[in-house]
C-alpha cells in the first residue's frame, strides 16, 4: 500500500508520521540525473538519511498522464520496499512532498564507488585494491538477481536500473549496496531521461538501440563498464565524454567493445570476468547466474572478514578526503 509522510526504521516497530518541517537538512551530499541527495535528520528520532529530492513534473493539462504517473510512482515505492529485503540494497525509509518534489528518505552510506575509486587512484598512482573490486562484484551481482528473482524490479516492468560508479554505495559497516534503481525515472515522466548523459555511458548496445528489446545482460554490461573504469581510474571509452552524442553513440553501438588487456595489477580471473561482461553480442553475453558460477565470483564469495576489509578500506579513503582538504 502507498503512504506518503510515513517513515519506518527497519529495526524500530513504530511508524513516524512526518512531514519536512520534522527534517533538518545538513547539505548536499551529491547530485545525479534526476535529482539531488541531501543528508538530513529527523527530529524525533536523531536518524540520519540520505534524502533524494526529485522534481514531479506532468503535463498539466492532462490528469490521465498524471495519474498514470502516480500509479507508477505507488508501484515503484512498493518495489522498492520489497527490495529493502535485499543486504546489497540500500534501504528505504519513507517519503513525503514537499513544494512540488518527492523526498525519498533512505539509508545513508558513506561514500559512492564513484568517489572511493577517484580518492584512491589520486594517493596510490592507479593502483585500485583487487579484493574491493571483487566483493563490490559480488554485492552487486547479488543485488541484480534479487531483483530479478525475488521482486520483478527488471526492466522488462521498470526498464531504469542505472548500474554505475556514482549509484554504489559503501559504508564503515563494510556493506556495498545498490541504489537509485527505479523512482526517479517515473517521477520524471520523460522517457528519454533515460537516456540522459549520466547513465548514457553505462548502457549496453542493444539499449541505445531504440527498437532493441530489453535483456537483464544489459546490466550485465553496464556492470562490466563500472569494474573496469574502477579498476583502471578512467572510463573505459577514450574521450567519451568530449564527444557528441552521435559520436558517442557510434563508439558503443558500433565500435569495439573496450576488452580489458593483461594486467600487471589485476589477476586473470578478474580480467576475464570483467570482459566476459563486455560481450557486444547480447546473446553471448552471460547472465547473473552464468556469472556467479565464474571462478572469481565465487573466490570473493567465499572469503572470510569481507566486511572488516571493505570498512578499513572506506575508512582508508575518508581519511585521505579529510587529508585533501586540509
Amino acid at each position: 500500500m502507498f503512504i506518503s509522510g510515513r517513515l519506518r526504521f527497519p529495526e524500530e516497530p513504530k511508524e513516524y508520521c512526518f512531514g519536512y518541517e520534522d527534517l533538518t537538512d545538513l547539505g548536499s551530499i551529491g547530485e545525479g540525473a534526476y535529482g539531488r541527495v541531501n543528508k538530513m535528520r529527523h527530529n524525533e528520532t536523531g536518524r540520519y538519511m540520505g534524502v533524494k529530492k526529485v522534481r514531479i513534473i506532468s503535463d498539466k493539462n492532462d490528469d490521465g498522464e498524471a495519474n498514470r504517473s502516480m500509479k507508477r510512482l505507488r508501484q515503484e515505492v512498493d518495489a522498492i520496499k520489497k527490495a529493502s529485503d535485499c543486504p546489497q540494497v540500500v534501504t528505504f525509509y519513507g517519503l513525503t512532498f514537499h513544494e512540488g518534489d518527492c523526498l525519498v528518505c533512505m539509508e545513508l552510506m558513506d561514500i559512492s564507488l564513484e568517489n572511493l575509486y577517484k580518492t584512491i587512484h589520486n594517493h596510490t598512482h592507479g593502483v585500485f585494491d583487487e579484493r574491493i573490486l571483487g566483493h563490490v562484484a559480488v554485492s552487486i551481482l547479488k543485488a541484480l538477481n534479487h531483483l530479478k528473482n525475488e521482486i520483478k524490479i527488471i526492466h522488462r516492468v521498470y526498464h531504469i536500473l542505472h548500474v554505475k560508479p556514482s549509484n554504489i554505495l559503501l559504508d564503515l559497516r563494510g556493506n556495498i549496496k545498490l541504489c537509485d534503481f527505479g523512482i526517479s525515472g517515473y517521477l520524471i515522466n520523460s522517457v528519454a531521461q533515460t537516456r540522459e548523459a549520466g547513465c548514457r555511458p553505462y548502457m549496453a548496445p542493444e539499449r541505445l538501440l531504440t527498437n532493441a528489446a530489453y535483456d537483464i545482460r544489459s546490466d550485465v554490461w553496464s556492470l562490466g563498464i563500472t569494474l573496469q573504469e574502477v579498476a583502471l581510474g578512467v572510463f573505459p571509452y577514450p574521450r567519451f565524454n568530449e564527444n557528441e552524442l552521435f559520436v558517442q553513440l557510434q563508439q558503443v553501438v558500433y565500435g569495439d567493445a573496450p576488452i580489458m588487456g593483461p594486467s600487471d595489477v589485476y589477476s586473470i580471473r578478474t580480467v576475464q570476468f570483467i570482459n566476459s561482461c563486455l560481450v557486444k553480442e547480447t546473446e553471448a553475453r552471460p547472465n547473473y547466474a552464468m556469472l556467479m558460477e565464474m571462478e572469481f565470483f565465487k573466490y570473493y564469495d567465499s572469503l572470510n572478514g569481507t566486511s572488516e576489509y571493505v570498512a578499513n578500506y572506506v575508512q582508508q579513503a575518508l581519511n585521505l578526503q579529510k587529508q585533501s582538504n586540509l
